[in-house]
């Protein structure tokens, strides 16, 4: 299929259509910042069939309807052909049969299911599942072997996948014309007991036989977790199929706890290893892992990762619930996603997530199917009742809303944030780069703040990298762009601002953190401290938790936050900067 949105004249239409700053044609109510096709994309429509403004919610919902469609067409294609088939022959694995490609896979930015205006958030349905994310990194359209894993675990296991682990099957498992995987890394994430151990163990099946046909060469697998029974959980679903695999002659497996393994005559392996930040050795084509909350760094990245240097189509897929602030690789590879969400820019990383939108009531039972995809099929409505009446109600959060949660002493009201987005995002006063680093310098992220026409700060993500060098060229681009914008830094990296910039520069710390904290927070609840809705200044702040600092006083703590709040800390600097009289327009506050 040829997207014909990669041209000029697309471009210059989505630029008259949205000139106007018109309002969503599908809701009325929200700001459209994006051109919808009257005809949808994957229906075969082009830009020049019609183009409307939406929001982003609406888009994202039409276009999970038309590729919900075209997925129940395709599965009741491959439903027939099944019923149609006299029997799975015991010799499957010989058969040099290969099922066509798949069409392109089309989720891209615009499918995001995050909702930031609670009016545009569609209601599911008490105990209804969502087939789709709320949050999706931006996909190149691409073929993919997703669908091939749901057909072979529906002819081989007798079990049909169900469509959202489909979806992220699909997504995973993109390739490109040379059969490589378009990401290495996958990272798929939902509420606990949705059925990810079963969408792994056919994922494991399908690449041990079918793969190597495509390939040309055996599949090295490696299947892991931070502990060894939960490791063995995939195994085990594949155990009896193992054992048909032995009958046939098609492999020797070994069935001793802690030494599981199975050896196809091909070459292909399978192997279950518990994971640990020692394990140095192998090399894997595959490496499943579930449950990456307790995954360490050392283990990921110092391990896990290495091991697959050296194969020309590595792909790490790894399941999970939300974690804790101890969940640092977890954390990790989230912020990569929504910094690849926020600038609509395809990546190395998959990332998609099935969690409750932002700015809902958790308790409010319309809402629990975003979290738990699986709900009204093996996930009960009575069961998600039981477990948000238990007295732990952050563990509910945690492992049933999949919400990364710390104590009561989150510093915003639950949905306040979102309701703090602003389309006047244009900067008609005072300017300012934010920026700050993480506690080890692993990554560095800038702020815009600035004032508008109305007297309003506005806050966005103007930038994130894992490197100091990118940094200062992120900062000296932000700053040559615009020559009244001035720079906010910590002191740690002030002393290396280049000459041309000290004039423009202020440097913050901890006492300024401390000062502002409380006055921002005053500000953000009566509606003057905006934001443009950006994913990952959205993460941070709704999970920034407050504690008291110097005199009392209320401060941002990033060692009690589930996970790292350096864009928060970034928005209260910045915000108050920005507010500070003397500023063109109306000021905010006045500080002394």
């Amino acid at each position: 299929m040829t997207d014909d949105r990669d041209t000029h004249a697309y471009r210059q239409a989505r630029t008259e259509l949205l000139a106007d700053n018109p309002v969503c044609h599908w809701c009325r109510r929200a700001p459209a910042t994006e051109a919808d096709h009257l005809v949808p994309v994957m229906n075969g429509g082009t830009w020049r069939d019609g183009l409307v403004p939406s929001c982003k919610p609406c888009n994202a919902r039409r276009g999970a309807n038309a590729i919900n469609t075209h997925r129940a067409l395709q599965q009741r294609a491959r439903n027939a052909h099944l019923n149609a088939s006299a029997e799975i022959r015991p010799d499957f694995l010989e058969s040099e049969t290969l099922l066509p490609p798949t069409p392109p896979f089309l989720l891209s930015a615009g499918n995001v299911q995050d909702r930031h205006d609670s009016a545009c958030i569609p209601v599911l349905g008490v105990g209804v599942g969502s087939d789709l994310p709320r949050l999706v990194t931006p996909c190149v359209p691409s073929e993919s072997f997703g669908p091939l894993v749901g057909e072979w675990s529906a002819r081989v296991l007798g079990r049909e996948l169900f469509p959202w682990q489909v979806t992220a099957l699909e997504g995973a498992l993109a390739y490109d014309d040379a059969q490589v995987f378009r990401h290495s890394t996958a990272l798929i994430s939902c509420a606990r007991q949705n059925g990810k151990t079963a969408m792994l163990a056919a994922l494991v099946g399908w690449a041990l036989t079918e793969l190597p046909k495509r390939w040309g060469r055996p599949v090295r697998i490696m299947s892991t977790a931070h502990e060894l029974n939960l490791a063995t959980e995939v195994w085990r679903e594949l155990e009896d199929q193992i054992r048909l695999w032995e009958e046939a002659d098609l492999c020797k497996a070994v069935y001793a706890y802690g030494r599981n393994e199975v050896r196809f005559k091909d070459g292909s392996l399978y192997k279950v290893v518990a994971a640990t930040g020692k394990k140095h050795g192998g090399t894997w084509d595959i490496i499943i892992g579930d449950e990456l909350w307790a995954l360490s760094e050392a283990t990921i990245f110092g391990a896990l990762r290495p091991s697959q240097i050296a194969v020309p189509s590595p792909l790490m897929y790894l399941t999970s619930t939300a974690g804790d602030e101890s969940s640092k690789a977890f954390l990790k590879l989230r912020e990569q996603a929504l910094g690849l969400i926020d600038a609509g820019t395809p990546g190395d990383l998959f990332m998609a997530e099935w969690s409750l939108p932002t700015g809902v009531d958790p308790m409010a039972e319309e809402y629990w199917g975003y979290a738990n995809p699986s709900l009204g099929r093996t996930i009960s409505l009575k069961g998600l009742r039981s477990a948000a009446a238990a007295p732990d109600r952050g563990e509910f959060l945690r492992a049933h809303c999949n919400l990364w949660v710390a104590a009561a002493a989150s510093w915003m009201p639950p949905g306040r944030w979102a309701k703090a987005i602003s389309d006047n995002t244009q900067a008609v006063g005072a300017s300012w780069l934010v920026v700050d680093s993480a506690l080890d310098d692993s990554k560095y992220v800038g702020i815009w703040s600035r004032l508008n026409d109305a007297g309003e700060v506005v806050n966005s993500v103007r930038f994130t990298t894992e490197s100091n060098a990118e940094m200062w060229t992120h900062i000296a681009t932000c700053l040559d762009a615009d020559p009244q914008l001035r720079l906010a830094i910590t002191p740690g990296l002030e002393i290396h601002t280049p000459d041309k910039y000290r004039d423009r520069t202020e440097v913050w710390g901890y006492g300024e953190l401390v000062k502002y904290t409380g006055l921002v927070r005053s500000l953000i609840l009566e509606g003057k401290v905006l934001h443009d809705g950006g994913e990952m200044l959205a993460e941070h702040v709704n999970r920034a938790v407050l504690v008291k600092g110097q005199n009392g006083q209320p401060v941002l703590s990033s060692q009690r936050s589930p996970g790292p709040i350096e864009c928060a800390r970034c928005l209260v600097i910045g915000s108050a900067l920005v507010s500070r009289p003397g500023n063109r327009g109306k000021a905010a506050i006045g500080f002394g």
